[in-house]
Protein backbone atom coordinates (compact mmCIF):
# COMPACT_ATOMS: atom_id res chain seq x y z
CA UNK A 1 0.00 0.00 0.00
CA UNK A 2 1.18 3.51 -0.85
CA UNK A 3 -0.10 6.99 0.07
CA UNK A 4 0.70 10.07 -2.01
CA UNK A 5 2.49 13.01 -0.38
CA UNK A 6 3.01 16.47 -1.87
CA UNK A 7 6.52 17.72 -1.18
CA UNK A 8 9.50 19.45 -2.79
CA UNK A 9 12.81 18.15 -4.03
CA UNK A 10 16.25 19.55 -3.22
CA UNK A 11 15.79 22.27 -5.83
CA UNK A 12 12.45 23.45 -4.42
CA UNK A 13 10.41 21.87 -7.22
CA UNK A 14 6.98 20.49 -6.29
CA UNK A 15 6.85 16.71 -6.55
CA UNK A 16 4.54 13.89 -5.44
CA UNK A 17 6.13 11.17 -3.36
CA UNK A 18 4.71 7.69 -2.84
CA UNK A 19 4.94 6.75 0.83
CA UNK A 20 4.98 3.00 1.35
CA UNK A 21 2.90 1.55 4.17
CA UNK A 22 4.46 -1.52 5.74
CA UNK A 23 2.25 -4.60 6.05
CA UNK A 24 2.46 -7.20 8.82
CA UNK A 25 1.25 -10.80 9.24
CA UNK A 26 -2.37 -11.03 10.38
CA UNK A 27 -3.54 -13.68 12.86
CA UNK A 28 -7.01 -14.67 14.11
CA UNK A 29 -7.62 -13.23 17.58
CA UNK A 30 -10.49 -11.82 19.62
CA UNK A 31 -9.46 -8.62 21.37
CA UNK A 32 -10.13 -4.89 21.66
CA UNK A 33 -7.52 -2.79 19.93
CA UNK A 34 -5.98 -0.53 22.59
CA UNK A 35 -5.35 2.22 20.03
CA UNK A 36 -8.74 2.60 18.31
CA UNK A 37 -10.91 0.88 20.94
CA UNK A 38 -12.68 -1.37 18.44
CA UNK A 39 -13.42 -5.07 19.00
CA UNK A 40 -11.55 -7.20 16.46
CA UNK A 41 -11.38 -10.83 15.38
CA UNK A 42 -7.97 -10.65 13.70
CA UNK A 43 -4.86 -8.56 14.13
CA UNK A 44 -1.10 -8.15 14.12
CA UNK A 45 1.23 -9.04 16.96
CA UNK A 46 2.88 -6.05 18.61
CA UNK A 47 6.25 -7.76 18.53
CA UNK A 48 6.00 -7.88 14.70
CA UNK A 49 5.07 -4.20 14.41
CA UNK A 50 7.39 -2.34 16.79
CA UNK A 51 11.13 -2.61 17.33
CA UNK A 52 12.96 -3.59 20.51
CA UNK A 53 13.62 0.12 21.19
CA UNK A 54 9.89 0.90 21.40
CA UNK A 55 8.98 2.33 24.82
CA UNK A 56 5.31 3.41 24.61
CA UNK A 57 3.95 0.03 25.65
CA UNK A 58 1.22 1.65 27.75
CA UNK A 59 -0.50 2.84 24.57
CA UNK A 60 -0.33 -0.42 22.63
CA UNK A 61 -1.71 -3.88 23.44
CA UNK A 62 -0.20 -7.22 22.50
CA UNK A 63 -2.44 -7.29 19.40
CA UNK A 64 -2.90 -4.32 17.06
CA UNK A 65 -5.64 -4.08 14.43
CA UNK A 66 -4.43 -3.95 10.80
CA UNK A 67 -5.86 -0.43 10.31
CA UNK A 68 -3.83 0.96 13.21
CA UNK A 69 -0.63 -0.79 12.11
CA UNK A 70 -0.62 1.36 8.96
CA UNK A 71 0.00 4.45 11.08
CA UNK A 72 3.29 3.09 12.38
CA UNK A 73 4.77 3.84 8.95
CA UNK A 74 3.91 7.55 9.15
CA UNK A 75 5.93 8.93 12.07
CA UNK A 76 7.83 11.21 9.66
CA UNK A 77 4.62 12.86 8.34
CA UNK A 78 1.67 15.01 9.39
CA UNK A 79 -1.67 13.48 8.45
CA UNK A 80 -5.38 13.22 9.08
CA UNK A 81 -7.28 9.94 9.42
CA UNK A 82 -10.97 10.39 8.52
CA UNK A 83 -13.25 7.37 8.80
CA UNK A 84 -10.23 5.14 8.27
CA UNK A 85 -8.84 7.02 5.25
CA UNK A 86 -5.34 8.48 5.62
CA UNK A 87 -4.34 11.75 3.97
CA UNK A 88 -0.83 13.15 4.34
CA UNK A 89 -0.22 16.90 4.29
CA UNK A 90 2.82 19.16 4.32
CA UNK A 91 3.30 22.37 6.29
CA UNK A 92 1.99 24.51 3.41
CA UNK A 93 -1.23 22.50 3.30
CA UNK A 94 -1.75 22.30 7.06
CA UNK A 95 -3.86 25.44 7.49
CA UNK A 96 -6.45 24.29 4.96
CA UNK A 97 -6.60 20.82 6.49
CA UNK A 98 -7.17 22.20 9.98
CA UNK A 99 -9.74 24.80 8.89
CA UNK A 100 -11.86 22.63 6.59
CA UNK A 101 -14.75 20.48 7.76
CA UNK A 102 -13.71 17.05 9.01
CA UNK A 103 -15.53 13.75 8.74
CA UNK A 104 -15.88 12.18 12.18
CA UNK A 105 -14.44 10.03 13.54
CA UNK A 106 -11.05 11.51 12.75
CA UNK A 107 -7.55 12.06 14.09
CA UNK A 108 -5.32 15.01 13.22
CA UNK A 109 -1.59 14.59 13.77
CA UNK A 110 1.09 17.25 13.24
CA UNK A 111 4.69 16.15 13.62
CA UNK A 112 7.49 18.52 14.57
CA UNK A 113 10.50 16.21 14.96
CA UNK A 114 9.47 13.57 12.44
CA UNK A 115 10.89 10.98 14.84
CA UNK A 116 7.97 9.91 17.03
CA UNK A 117 4.80 7.85 16.75
CA UNK A 118 2.04 10.27 17.74
CA UNK A 119 -1.27 8.76 16.61
CA UNK A 120 -1.92 6.69 19.71
CA UNK A 121 -1.55 9.82 21.85
CA UNK A 122 -4.23 11.65 19.84
CA UNK A 123 -7.88 11.27 20.92
CA UNK A 124 -10.40 10.08 18.36
CA UNK A 125 -12.55 13.10 17.46
CA UNK A 126 -16.20 12.11 17.37
CA UNK A 127 -17.35 15.65 16.56
CA UNK A 128 -16.02 18.48 14.41
CA UNK A 129 -17.39 21.28 16.60
CA UNK A 130 -14.45 21.14 19.03
CA UNK A 131 -11.61 18.84 18.15
CA UNK A 132 -8.15 17.71 19.21
CA UNK A 133 -4.98 18.20 17.19
CA UNK A 134 -1.89 16.29 18.21
CA UNK A 135 1.09 18.67 17.89
CA UNK A 136 4.07 16.41 18.61
CA UNK A 137 3.57 15.30 22.26
CA UNK A 138 0.92 17.92 23.04
CA UNK A 139 -2.82 17.50 22.51
CA UNK A 140 -4.43 20.85 21.65
CA UNK A 141 -8.21 21.27 21.73
CA UNK A 142 -9.60 23.96 19.47
CA UNK A 143 -12.39 25.03 17.07
CA UNK A 144 -12.54 26.18 13.47
CA UNK A 145 -13.36 29.76 14.46
CA UNK A 146 -10.44 29.98 16.87
CA UNK A 147 -7.98 28.55 14.38
CA UNK A 148 -9.23 30.78 11.58
CA UNK A 149 -8.66 33.87 13.71
CA UNK A 150 -5.28 32.74 15.00
CA UNK A 151 -3.96 31.73 11.58
CA UNK A 152 -5.13 35.09 10.19
CA UNK A 153 -3.43 36.91 13.04
CA UNK A 154 -0.11 35.07 12.91
CA UNK A 155 0.18 34.84 9.12
CA UNK A 156 -0.63 38.51 8.60
CA UNK A 157 1.98 39.48 11.20
CA UNK A 158 4.47 37.35 9.27
CA UNK A 159 3.43 39.09 6.06
CA UNK A 160 4.35 42.51 7.42
CA UNK A 161 7.73 41.36 8.65
CA UNK A 162 7.41 39.52 11.97
CA UNK A 163 9.66 36.40 11.97
CA UNK A 164 7.92 33.22 13.08
CA UNK A 165 10.61 32.48 15.68
CA UNK A 166 10.16 35.90 17.26
CA UNK A 167 6.38 35.47 17.41
CA UNK A 168 6.77 32.06 19.03
CA UNK A 169 8.84 33.75 21.75
CA UNK A 170 6.22 36.49 22.24
CA UNK A 171 8.30 39.17 20.51
CA UNK A 172 7.89 41.48 17.53
CA UNK A 173 10.52 43.45 15.62
CA UNK A 174 10.48 47.22 16.00
CA UNK A 175 9.19 47.69 12.47
CA UNK A 176 5.98 45.85 13.40
CA UNK A 177 5.75 47.03 16.99
CA UNK A 178 6.02 50.69 15.94
CA UNK A 179 2.87 50.54 13.82
CA UNK A 180 -0.39 51.96 15.14
CA UNK A 181 -1.65 48.53 16.15
CA UNK A 182 1.75 47.23 17.30
CA UNK A 183 1.27 47.45 21.07
CA UNK A 184 -2.19 45.88 20.94
CA UNK A 185 -0.98 43.10 18.64
CA UNK A 186 1.90 42.31 20.96
CA UNK A 187 -0.45 42.23 23.96
CA UNK A 188 -2.78 39.80 22.16
CA UNK A 189 0.12 37.59 21.09
CA UNK A 190 1.54 37.39 24.60
CA UNK A 191 -1.87 36.79 26.16
CA UNK A 192 -2.60 33.97 23.72
CA UNK A 193 0.74 32.32 24.45
CA UNK A 194 0.21 32.70 28.18
CA UNK A 195 -3.39 31.52 28.45
CA UNK A 196 -4.04 29.19 25.50
CA UNK A 197 -2.09 26.56 23.60
CA UNK A 198 -4.25 26.98 20.48
CA UNK A 199 -1.94 29.61 18.97
CA UNK A 200 0.88 27.04 18.92
CA UNK A 201 -0.59 25.53 15.74
CA UNK A 202 -0.29 28.67 13.56
CA UNK A 203 2.99 29.58 15.27
CA UNK A 204 4.42 26.31 13.96
CA UNK A 205 2.45 25.87 10.73
CA UNK A 206 1.73 29.46 9.64
CA UNK A 207 3.00 30.75 6.29
CA UNK A 208 3.65 34.25 5.00
CA UNK A 209 0.76 35.22 2.71
CA UNK A 210 0.94 36.52 -0.82
CA UNK A 211 -1.04 39.69 -0.05
CA UNK A 212 -0.17 43.35 0.35
CA UNK A 213 0.95 44.81 3.66
CA UNK A 214 -2.15 47.00 3.55
CA UNK A 215 -4.40 43.94 3.36
CA UNK A 216 -2.47 42.25 6.17
CA UNK A 217 -2.70 45.38 8.31
CA UNK A 218 -6.44 45.62 7.74
CA UNK A 219 -6.87 42.00 8.82
CA UNK A 220 -4.85 42.44 12.01
CA UNK A 221 -6.73 45.62 12.89
CA UNK A 222 -10.08 43.87 12.36
CA UNK A 223 -9.04 41.01 14.64
CA UNK A 224 -7.92 43.40 17.36
CA UNK A 225 -11.25 45.21 17.13
CA UNK A 226 -13.16 41.96 17.39
CA UNK A 227 -14.45 42.02 13.80
CA UNK A 228 -15.33 38.77 12.04
CA UNK A 229 -14.58 39.77 8.43
CA UNK A 230 -12.59 37.05 6.58
CA UNK A 231 -8.91 37.75 5.98
CA UNK A 232 -7.38 37.91 2.50
CA UNK A 233 -5.92 34.59 1.41
CA UNK A 234 -2.75 34.00 -0.49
Amino acid sequence: MEIMYNTRDGNGKDIVKAVKIKEFPIYPAEYTCTICGQAKTEGCRKKDVVSSSFTDHAYVGDMICPDCTRLFSLYFYSYIVERGEIKLFNVREARDVILREHLAPFKLIVTVSGKKHLFYRCPENLSDSRFAVQLENETIYTTHDRQRELFDFVECLMTIGAPKMALAEGRMPYGVLSRDFGADALAKLQEEIKTSREIQLPLYLGQKRNITEEEATCCITSILRGATAPAPRS
